[in-house]
């Protein structure tokens, strides 16, 4: 990641800069995310991403469901307090292009859903808590 110092008039900035491939960016701008991304030359279009703070989220009781990908939240399927058995969908996962299930990874009743549709995820963060 590449940092840079933006200078606007008389304010000062600090921008962080990831490339993730060649037409698409990564960028931390005063603690907001956007992504970049080029479609022609010249073009840049960027897109503000919503994210939870993982250091807010914190498993008391039960087995957290964590991203096994990067991604974004598509659908999310159970409802907090519902029962579900191991193996059953709990959420849709778009990554790459492509739809995963994240399945649950115990029989027990959805403590809490962490995430909402439409966000965006890490790998490791926590989706879910099954107790």
């Amino acid at each position: 990641m590449r940092k840079l110092k933006v200078k606007v008039g008389d304010e000062e900035f600090e921008a962080c800069i990831k490339r993730i491939n060649r037409t698409y960016y990564k960028v931390i701008l005063n603690d907001k995310t956007f992504n970049i991304s080029l479609r022609e030359p010249g073009v840049i279009l960027p897109k503000k991403v919503e994210k939870k703070e993982k250091s807010k989220v914190e498993v008391v009781e039960g087995e957290a469901v964590k991203a096994m990908l990067p991604g974004v939240v598509t659908k999310i399927i159970v409802k907090e307090g519902e029962s579900v058995r191991k193996g059953d969908t709990i959420m849709i996962l778009e990554a790459m292009k492509m739809e995963n299930e994240v399945k649950s990874p115990k029989d027990g009743v959805v403590k809490q859903i962490v995430v909402r549709e439409g966000d965006r995820v890490e790998v490791g963060d926590i989706l879910a808590v099954i107790s």
